[in-house]
């Protein structure tokens, strides 16, 4: 009887073992999403345009926005949301097999959807009445939103990604100048798909300091549950190039301007983020000479002192880095202790005005910690801390940063 039972339980356990994945499903029927691109609707360029449109042009237009449209239950289509998907397989004629209305083309290596809406769950579903291909984020590598959605806040915009459980919190996210869709649409001449391009700019962050390595989304919506002020890439486009540099500064999850590339060098250096650049100066003895410094090393320390209850950061900045170049003069017989110790002097003095502007229009113009002070004086003055959080806000503007700069030259190079 015990064998007859046993038997019976090693079949059924076999035919639980024979029946397969029950969730399969074939490669060639995903659109793995490798871009997803959000903007308002309409943009505000667009409706700058709208009447300086001929009439063919608008009557294309005009077809085109009816399949980017669909039925919503209430309120109004405040979004466009596009995704980019690899063109993996087409017909003998060369058409796209899952295509639906998007703006792929013949030679083209993806197929760009548009859908506008005011849900981006609802927006991403209506999408497969437009293709015969199920949508797949695992593969999902960038998400662009134009200037006009950052400024209008980001956390509800995220909101749809954090959710989906086939989201990667890797994913990097950019703000774009120009329409978010327009990234995705340009085909780089060194790799087929704009997402992975992008994507795979910030490695490049060891060697370009105006680069932000840290933008992934499950970074962005910590600092948004935390109250936490922050920076995104910026990126930029042209026909078959993309360049992402500089930045977004956002406060309150909402996008308040623009930072410049050398603002972006100054926050990395005071965030301690900077793993390696390149800075500049005039030669101490050559008034017209440009010396170039790469930066091996640099490394920052922020001390927050409190009297007489105001506050005031004094941010000390360690920077290690070789002799790389110098423009316009000739300095081999001159690169004596006395001369390198001068440059030093000048990169320090570089180091500390340029950290300095960029605390100060942080703190003025934008009003937005990107320096995280406020997480700083929780650590390491808690009780202080207790007593002033509610006021920081009014508080950040006016506390005291000051800057020092300790520059060491290490290599000088081959010539000497």
């Amino acid at each position: 009887m015990k064998r007859k039972l046993l038997i019976l339980l090693i079949v059924i356990l076999s035919i639980s073992l024979l029946t397969g994945c029950w969730d399969r499903k074939d490669i060639e029927t995903r659109g793995y999403v490798l871009g997803v691109a959000i903007d308002m609707n309409p943009p505000s360029s667009q409706k700058a345009e709208q009447n300086q449109l001929s009439k063919q042009i608008a009557e294309k237009k005009e077809k085109m926005d009816e399949m980017e449209d669909m039925d919503i239950h209430l309120g109004s289509h405040q979004y466009a949301m596009t995704v980019q998907l690899p063109i993996l397989r087409k017909s003998g004629s060369g058409s796209q097999a899952g295509s639906g209305s998007g703006s792929g083309a013949a030679g083209k290596a993806t197929l760009e959807i548009t859908q506008i809406g005011n849900s981006f769950f609802s927006m991403q579903r209506e999408m497969l009445s437009r293709t015969s291909l199920s949508l797949y984020y695992e593969h999902l590598q960038v998400i662009v939103l134009s200037e006009e959605v950052a400024r209008g806040g980001v956390e509800e915009i995220i909101d749809f990604f954090v959710r989906d459980p086939e989201m990667r919190r890797r994913v990097k996210v950019f703000v774009s100048k120009d329409e978010a869709k327009d990234v995705l649409s340009v085909e780089p001449m060194i790799e087929e798909f704009s997402s992975i391009y992008l994507a795979n700019i910030p490695l490049n962050a060891r060697s370009n300091s105006r680069i932000i390595h840290k933008t992934d989304l499950g970074e962005i919506i910590k600092l948004i549950h935390a109250g936490v002020d922050f920076v995104l890439p910026m990126v930029q486009i042209a026909v078959n190039e993309i360049k992402a540099s500089a930045g977004a500064a956002f406060k309150d999850n909402k996008m308040v301007g623009w930072v410049s590339e050398l603002e972006m060098e100054s926050i990395k250096l005071i965030r301690n983020l900077y793993l390696g650049g390149v800075i500049t100066v005039l030669s101490p003895e050559h008034g017209q000479g440009i010396i170039a410094m790469e930066v091996t090393s640099a490394k920052s320390k922020i001390t927050p002192v409190i009297v007489d209850d105001e506050v005031t950061f004094n941010i000390d900045v360690k920077i290690k880095g070789n002799y790389a170049e110098n423009m316009y003069i000739h300095t081999h017989a001159e690169l004596d202790d006395s001369f390198m110790h001068k440059l030093e002097i000048a990169y320090e003095k570089e180091v500390e005005k340029m950290c300095q502007n960029t605390a100060k229009r942080m703190q003025i113009e934008y009003e937005a910690d990107v320096f995280r002070l406020n997480q700083i004086l929780q650590t390491e003055e808690p009780a202080y801390w207790k007593e002033m959080a509610d006021h920081w806000d009014l508080m950040y503007p006016h506390v005291g940063i000051n800057i020092n700069a300790d520059v060491s030259l290490q290599l000088i190079g081959l010539v000497k």
